[in-house]
């Protein structure tokens, strides 16, 4: 069902940090692919999800300058938005919203990142049309929460507050990661969603909503005649759920229970289906030998592993650099990518 008054806006700026050293700031998670015949990369995945929704000539990408080429390169069709500086995700949106504005004042916008995972796309779609409908006909703000499988701490979580409609909820407040206990009281509760990140709302709506909470906004684009490389560098460096989502009133949301990751980490490969298991091991590429050891991920595709007595690493080889870490600390991988870019910044 292609919904002629959809805009696609897909988020494609990522640093890279998070799948290091797979990942860099030069082939950011979105531009890998994790099957294992690396056909697609979750970029091409997250365009081709919203092809039966969405008209092609209302699909905008919003990428870097750096990373422009391989945007181009993957998705030829696409409108692309090249940001002169990253500022988060709050300039990024303000900027394509002008955009969809001057296409259709009417529009109803649907915002993603591009380097999610969704296993389940019949049901995607599904909520995804019912979402983009109610903001089709009512003036609220969609943020798109997912249905918990597990008491996830690296993700920020939607409380829920009154219901709407039998699928619609309202949003009661916006919570940040939470530690473990806390992860497990707010799964047992059954009245949290994790914070997915992905937002539906008609043109109008958004930018009225940058009015009234972030008006800087305007007054950098009006003051820069529409010039993006003159509005940005006087925008505020903020994410859209800091500036407008957690102030506003009228955010709703939509269950997404769909299969859902977005594998922000090493350990997310492990409920991948593409991933091999060997052992008690979970190999995204290459071989293991595997003796008295359990719990590693590994991906290192052009050497044979042997491990030996070792549980719960994170072994990847890639671009010249070795990573050994222990899958506790697979959060905390980007302040070692922040260490080395100090010595060797081309390795980042």
């Amino acid at each position: 069902m292609i919904f002629p008054d959809l805009y696609l806006v897909v988020m494609a700026g990522g640093s890279g940090t998070r799948f290091w050293p797979k990942s860099t700031s030069r082939k950011p998670k979105q531009f890998l692919s994790f099957e294992k015949d690396k056909k697609e990369t979750l970029f091409v995945k997250t365009l081709k999800r919203f092809v039966s929704i969405v008209p092609q000539e209302n699909q905008l990408v919003i990428t870097t300058e750096k990373l422009m080429a391989q945007v181009c390169y993957q998705a030829q069709c696409v409108k692309l938005l090249v940001e002169p500086q990253g500022r988060n995700t709050a300039p990024c949106i303000f900027w394509a919203a002008k955009e969809v504005q001057k296409l259709n004042p009417n529009g109803v916008i649907l915002v993603v990142p591009s380097d999610h995972m969704v296993l389940d796309l019949d049901a995607f779609q599904k909520t995804i049309l019912k979402a983009c409908e109610w903001a089709r006909k009512n003036d609220d703000l969609i943020t798109l929460g997912v249905k918990p499988t597990g008491p996830e701490t690296g993700y920020g979580y939607l409380k829920l507050g009154k219901n709407i409609t039998e699928s619609c909820q309202l949003v009661e407040a916006f919570v940040e990661k939470p530690n473990l206990k806390t992860a497990k009281e707010f799964l047992k509760s059954g009245n949290y969603l994790w914070n997915g990140g992905m937002f539906v709302w008609r043109v109008d709506v958004i930018l009225s909503a940058f009015q009234q909470f972030m008006p800087e906004m305007e007054k950098a684009w009006v003051q820069a005649h529409g010039n993006v490389e003159k509005a940005y560098p006087n925008m505020v460096a903020i994410s859209i759920d800091y500036g407008i989502m957690e102030k506003a009133k009228n955010v709703v949301t939509f269950t997404l229970d769909c299969g859902w990751d977005d594998l922000g980490s090493w350990v997310s490969v492990e409920s991948l289906a593409e991933t091999l298991s060997v052992g008690e091991n979970s190999v995204l590429s290459g071989q293991i030998i595997s003796m008295a050891s359990k719990g590693n991920i590994i991906d290192v595709p052009k050497k044979l592993v042997a491990l030996l007595g070792v549980s719960d690493l994170i072994i990847a080889d890639y671009g010249g650099v070795l990573l050994v870490a222990h899958k506790s600390q697979a959060q905390d991988i980007k302040r070692l990518v922040e260490e080395t870019k100090k010595t060797h910044p081309e390795l980042v």
